[in-house]
């Protein structure tokens, strides 16, 4: 466990994937994400690489090849390397290993950047072509941060609020409309009761979180991106924010990885970042 902190903040996040686990307010003690009740939820932050969601069972082909990958892929289960460390920062990296390419043929490298500049928390993620050929892969966050239920989630912009529903196996099946112009969901014990909310090519580039009696807490700052999730097991007291570059399978893909729904692609040595941040308002 790698800690960071200024002023304001106190963050902690885990070598095991890279993954965020204490976003902690120094007056009040505040603890804004999720601790990761295993009864509940075990996890807090995870990062999604390869693959967001979960692939036609489970499986992909390449370049003639079957290839099995898990859902969200191996990232947050694996092991990373602390490249640079201060007091306000911690860059975090993933190089493809033996293990990686059994299930992934790709010569990569994957960083987590976390750096704190007042009461703002700077996630940069680094996804790096290492090889020779072009790359395939899709990219998320999936930070959970503490709620009451019956807080709110509150977008920047008023947005025609159409989510992908997904199926028993976690294949999209369909959409529906939860509000024409609307910029608020309450996260009530019910609203993920058919899975996760996913809203393709929202206006919004950022989301408040607000209580239920209009205290503003944090809000997170995503720009624009292809597909952002909410997700928690109902009824549960955390929301998870998640901006997506990817999506799960449906049920009519081929299995080939470049024909994947969303897939993004790099040119050897090109590289693809994304960055969120996090900014405490309360």
């Amino acid at each position: 466990m790698i800690t960071i902190k200024n002023e304001f903040l106190t963050v902690c996040v885990n070598s095991l994937g890279a993954e965020l686990s204490s976003v902690k307010n120094n007056q009040t003690g505040r603890e804004y994400l999720w601790q990761g009740n295993p009864a509940v939820w075990s996890g807090q932050a995870p990062l999604l690489f390869p693959i967001t969601g979960r692939l036609l069972n489970d499986s992909y082909i390449y370049d003639g090849k079957k290839y099995s990958l898990p859902k969200h892929g191996f990232a947050r289960k694996t092991e990373f390397t602390l490249l640079r460390s201060k007091p306000n920062l911690a860059v975090f990296g993933l190089f493809d290993n033996e293990k990686t390419r059994q299930v992934y043929p790709f010569r990569f490298y994957l960083g987590a950047e976390y750096r704190l500049e007042g009461k703002t928390l700077r996630v940069i993620h680094t996804v790096q072509n290492k090889g020779d050929e072009l790359m395939y892969f899709s990219f998320g966050a999936h930070p959970a941060f503490n709620i009451s239920v019956g807080d709110r989630v509150v977008f920047s912009e008023k947005e025609k609020l159409t989510t992908l529903l997904t199926n028993e196996y976690g294949y999209v099946c369909g959409e529906k409309t939860l509000a024409e112009n609307g910029d608020t969901l309450v996260i009530d014990e019910h609203i993920f009761d058919a899975d996760a909310l996913f809203f393709p090519n929202m206006k919004s580039a950022s989301a408040k979180i607000v209580t239920k009696e209009g205290e503003e807490v944090l809000q997170m700052t995503y720009g624009k991106v292809p597909y952002l999730g909410l997700w928690a097991k109902p009824g549960a007291p955390y929301v998870c924010i998640e901006p997506w570059f990817g999506i799960c399978d449906n049920e009519n893909v081929s299995g080939r990885l470049e024909e994947k729904p969303a897939i993004l692609s790099l040119k050897p040595q090109e590289e693809f970042v994304f960055s969120y941040d996090v900014t405490i308002l309360n």
